[in-house]
This record gives structure tokens, sequence and C-alpha cells, in this order.
């Protein structure tokens, strides 16, 4: 129960910090603003937004990293923290649906399971080499 926990807790994490793990050198994903930007840019490109949407997507991908942000770096309980950006994701998927074409947010929902899959993985492997 605790590593499937931990795993969707560390999932959800990635999940709202972008794909910090491509460029954690990057100084722009330190940074709510940073990570919002690079969801948005790989949303341009791989959802191929327009003009129009890609203003409402930076703003939505912005709000929700500096709202998650804030959770991370509360002081409550793991598991409430969990919910919270579990909430938040919800919240964000909302969101984006009512953005985006029916064809682009499933493409973005496929997005966010891979997201979610490699931080999966990552943790798994990094469970493995600590023990």
């Amino acid at each position: 129960m605790k590593i499937r926990f931990a795993t969707v807790f560390l999932a959800a994490f990635l999940l709202v910090g972008t794909v910090a793990a491509r460029a954690q050198s990057a100084d722009s994903t330190r940074t709510a603003e940073g990570r919002a930007n690079q969801l948005t840019e790989r949303m341009k490109t791989e959802l191929s937004l327009t003009e129009e949407q890609y203003p409402k997507v930076q703003a939505i991908n912005l709000r929700h990293a500096q709202k998650n942000e804030a959770i991370f770096q509360g002081t409550g309980a793991r598991f409430a923290k969990f919910r919270s950006l579990k909430s938040s994701q919800k919240d964000k998927s909302k969101e984006m649906k009512s953005v985006l074409t029916s064809d682009q947010y499933k493409k973005y929902e496929q997005m966010m399971e891979e997201m979610k899959n490699k931080a999966r993985q990552q943790y798994q492997s990094r469970g493995q080499s600590a023990g």
C-alpha cells in the first residue's frame, strides 16, 4: 500500500511538474512559470494548439503549476497533499476539456498518462537501485 501511494504521489508530482526529468539542468523548469511554459510549448506542438487556444492553455497551466507548487511547499501531511494534487489535476482537466477540441483532449489525456507512467517507472527504478 505504501509503495502504491508513493508511486501515485510521485506520478502526481511529475504530472504537475511536467517533464522536469528531460530538462533538470535548465533553470526555467525550477519555477512554476518555467514548468507551465515548457508544458504549454509541448502541448502547442503535440496538440497543434491554435493561436486562440495557446494563451488559454498557458493560463491554465500556469495557474495549476502555481497552485501545485504551493501544495508541495505546504506543511500538510503527504496524503492531504496527494488529495489536493489529485483534485487540482481533475480541475485542470475540466478546464482543458473546455478549451481543447475532442481530438486534442484525447491526445492531452494520453500525454498525461504517459507522464504518469514515466514517473512510475522512474520511481520504481530509483527504489530498485536504492535497495
